[in-house]
């Protein structure tokens, strides 16, 4: 299986699947080429461990842990009535938006970036990107722009609530590249929008509705 294939599998981005696997966390292997391949087996035994009992007795050691408890606990603390976003996100697209979490999560929880490296620009490159994906998803759904960034801000803030002071600067930066790749996506759906002659006003006004 290839890395995307991989990532895509288990939920994860690709920057923490190259971490599991230099670490020995899964077994790979490489092509001639140099390219990363998996054994599906053992990405089979990997997703059965991270959904037992064993991967439940080891959720105190997960960093992602303590942000998924803190978002359930604002979620139960907020007015639901009041939450324009958050009745979008119960209509439109909830389960993708937990997939989309949890690959931001991994990216915001890894190691530091290395201000030197090359893997820090490709951590960039790779939120922006994924913050491009979520955007273009929601607005192709009908949610405004609004209530996305609302959303991924609510997501955010449960995260800087949890981290420690010298991973929020990461925990920013990071998330600043989500932010600048979701409204890009909005800013592209609606030039094509309006570069469409006979295109319904009303397709216009829904990606920056409250925007």
């Amino acid at each position: 299986m290839s890395l995307g294939a991989v990532s895509r599998a288990l939920g994860i981005n690709d920057a923490t699947l190259r971490q599991w696997a230099d670490r020995g966390r899964l077994p790979v292997y490489r092509t001639p080429g140099g390219h990363r391949r998996f054994l599906r087996e053992d990405v089979e035994a990997l997703v059965r461990e991270r959904s037992n009992g064993s991967a439940a007795a080891q959720q105190d050691n997960d960093p992602e842990a303590p942000v998924l408890r803190r978002i359930r606990r604002n979620l139960s603390q907020i007015d639901m009535s009041k939450q324009t976003w958050l009745r979008s996100f119960q209509a439109e697209g909830r389960d993708r938006m937990r997939l989309f979490g949890r690959r931001l999560l991994s990216l915001l929880l890894q190691n530091p970036m290395n201000s030197t490296s090359r893997r820090r620009g490709e951590t960039l490159s790779e939120t922006h990107m994924l913050g491009h994906e979520y955007g273009s998803e929601m607005a192709a759904r009908g949610v405004p722009l609004t209530d996305s960034v609302q959303a991924f801000l609510f997501f955010r803030q449960a995260v800087v609530e949890t981290v420690p002071p010298d991973r929020l600067q990461q925990v920013v930066e990071i998330s600043d590249q989500v932010l600048l790749g979701l409204v890009d996506a909005y800013s592209t759906r609606l030039t094509l929008i309006q570069e469409k002659p006979g295109q319904p006003i009303t397709a216009t006004a829904n990606v920056g509705e409250n925007g």
